[in-house]
């Protein structure tokens, strides 16, 4: 246990006012940058932290530099919060505090189990990574012991716990819609504007009929679900998600193995 007596508190730790990114950096590059970052930035103004084009290139190059210490494939969180400040909601705080986690990517290629879980409170439209928001999560999760979940709320699929969900009935793929209170991926919103995905009202009854089911998110691109468990057992759902790995192969910060 450590105790540390301060003057000032991180106000990214005294009152989670802070978002961050996560994503691979594949052979120095970054998949969709800019849609990462004005994520970001959208979530930072909430607190009237504004981050300029010359702070985002000062943070593009420090993720690209930490990730080289990991060889060419490595897994980036990037966090920035409002700085240290004295006592009290509206203290004035410093500059923003930038903070770069970095390691090395490692695939998981089999398909993942998920357990079907019901989130218990009443989903809110998400525009950003907010560090808040991953405290719920993380209270919903604690009598689970894992983070392999499908959330659902009243009857209707919602996302994973850091990921989104596809599904693919009747010969195509849909996703549920941001207004409810789903993670606003930036896989996700690739493939929409492709047009290979379509929002939707996905209710957990389509678990029983559909082809394929996979997750998505800026870590690992697409990763096929095998089964998941719910109240009814396991249902086995290890189909093809071919259409969506092929939309996205060959953009830069793509790895060339969409299975890797």
């Amino acid at each position: 246990m450590k105790i540390e007596v301060i003057g000032k508190m991180e106000r990214g730790l005294g009152y989670a006012e802070a978002c961050f990114e996560t994503f691979r950096v594949i052979r120095g590059e970054i998949f969709a940058w800019p849609l990462h970052a004005a994520r970001l930035q959208r979530g930072l103004q909430a607190f009237s932290i504004g981050l300029n084009d010359g702070h985002l290139a000062r943070l593009y190059a420090g993720c690209i530099r930490a990730a080289a210490d990991h060889g060419h494939d490595a897994l980036i969180r990037l966090t920035v919060s409002g700085g240290e400040a004295p006592w009290g909601l509206f203290a004035a705080g410093g500059e923003p505090v930038i903070r770069i986690q970095s390691m090395p990517y490692h695939a998981q290629l089999q398909p993942v189990q998920l357990t079907l879980l019901e989130w218990h409170h009443p989903p809110a439209a998400r525009v950003a990574k907010f560090t808040a928001d991953y405290a719920l999560t993380l209270r919903a999760l604690q009598g689970v012991g894992h983070a392999n979940v499908l959330f659902s709320h009243e009857q209707q699929l919602l996302c994973a716990a850091t990921a989104n969900v596809m599904i693919r009935r009747g010969g195509q793929w849909w996703t549920p819609a941001l207004s409810a209170g789903v993670l606003p991926g930036i896989i996700r919103q690739q493939l929409i504007l492709a047009g290979v995905v379509h929002e939707a009202a996905c209710p957990v009854t389509w678990l029983e009929d559909c082809e394929a089911i996979a997750l998505t998110a800026s870590g690992f691109f697409v990763r096929n679900v095998g089964s998941i468990i719910s109240e009814k057992g396991v249902l086995m759902k290890a189909g093809r998600c071919d259409e969506l790995t092929t939309c996205l192969a060959g953009h830069a910060g793509v790895p060339e193995d969409m299975d890797a």
